[in-house]
């Protein structure tokens, strides 16, 4: 075993901080490990210079400084490998659950809305783990910014699409990132990082699929709807609203035109109450009223629907059917064409089963 001098130990010493290691225990630690090996594996013959620079790349891959990074990494960030390791799992399960969620959605399945959120809540996870990551590779204060602010955007955009899907109240506001995602987030990427010589090819590459994803959630979302899907759906409600006061006018002639027994009396009274706030309902989101009191009127058609609900349960008439409101209490804020279309189909319904009752008695008597 070969004894090293104190002048080689005072080399290798300077060495290594001349080589970025600027740790006082990293320091000691390496010239301790490289001492060692020096003295268990050098020859009385070997040049001691040229055998520590064949050692030496043992401790790196590229240079040495390598190492006081990497320290560095771990001092100021302790919980490193256990966020990559997050990172890693909440990909996974952002990749499984959209792939859940878009089938259980195609095919009407149950759960459908517990994936979607499930992946939303994942992919916020995977974000915020990546904005983390990636704040600490970049030095710049620009490149921290505009790193985290399109995670931002695609948290948001994220969050957009499972209040699309789901009909939730505020998607069209979430969606509106895809438009600063797009026109705005790409160019200031672009402008940003494309004078840098090593990294032209990539933020170029970067900025295409960008803009290419961007543009496709900017015409898939439109944030208006389609002008044609909204005409339909109010030559829809009219057509219907129009048959249905027909129908309860009819209704109303065969009432004052004949004598008839409580229990028809009384449904009759409870059509035209459950009717009345329907209508009020109707003319709230046709003035375009506020939330508030939108969600009031929608409240007050609700009890009444409970109440002309139970009335039909109460009611020996097979014909009868009870009133069913579908997404109309998730839509009714965000889409006021589809919402006006539902319950125009309810009024509908509710003249149908004035007049079923109505002509099941005459056809008894």
């Amino acid at each position: 075993m070969h004894n090293l001098s104190d002048e080689q130990i005072d080399f290798i010493d300077d060495d290594i901080r001349n080589r970025g290691i600027l740790l006082k225990e990293l320091q000691e630690n390496l010239l301790d490990h490289i001492c060692c090996v020096i003295e268990n594996e050098i020859s009385e013959e070997e040049d001691f210079y040229k055998f520590y620079e064949s050692v030496l790349p043992r401790f790196f891959k590229n240079e040495l400084s390598e190492i006081q990074v990497e320290t560095d990494n771990l001092l100021k960030f302790k919980n490193f490998y256990t966020m990559k390791k997050l990172l890693k799992i909440s990909g996974i399960a952002t990749v499984a659950l959209t792939i859940l969620g878009s089938l259980f959605k195609t095919f009407h399945l149950p759960g459908a809305g517990i994936f979607l959120l499930s992946w939303f809540i994942t992919s916020v996870v995977f974000l915020s783990l990546l904005i983390i990551l990636k704040l600490k590779d970049n030095e710049k204060l620009i490149d921290r910014i505009v790193i985290s602010s399109g995670f931002l955007l695609a948290i948001l955009i994220i969050g957009g699409l499972v209040f699309k899907v789901m009909h939730r109240p505020l998607a069209g506001v979430l969606l509106y990132s895809t438009i600063v995602f797009t026109f705005i987030y790409v160019p200031v990427y672009f402008l940003t990082r494309f004078r840098r010589p090593e990294q032209k090819f990539n933020v170029a590459v970067n900025s295409v699929l960008m803009m290419a994803c961007g543009g496709v959630f900017y015409s898939l979302f439109n944030l208006n709807g389609s002008h044609y899907y909204k005409e339909n759906l109010v030559e829809n409600h009219q057509s219907i609203h129009k048959y249905s006061e027909q129908l309860f006018a009819n209704n109303q002639e065969l009432i004052s035109n004949d004598s008839f027994p409580d229990s028809i009396l009384e449904f009759h009274a409870n059509s035209r109450n459950v009717n009345s706030e329907l209508e009020k309902l109707v003319e709230a989101l046709i003035n375009q009223k506020p939330v508030e009191e939108v969600t009031t009127y929608l409240s007050e058609f609700d009890q009444q629907v409970g109440i002309y609900n139970n009335r039909i349960d109460d009611l020996t008439e097979p014909n009868l059917i009870s009133l069913e409101k579908g997404t109309l209490n998730q839509v009714i804020i965000s889409n006021k064409e589809l919402a006006m279309n539902i319950l125009a189909r309810i009024q509908q319904q509710i003249a149908v089963n004035e007049n079923t009752y109505i002509s099941s008695y005459l056809v008894m008597k």
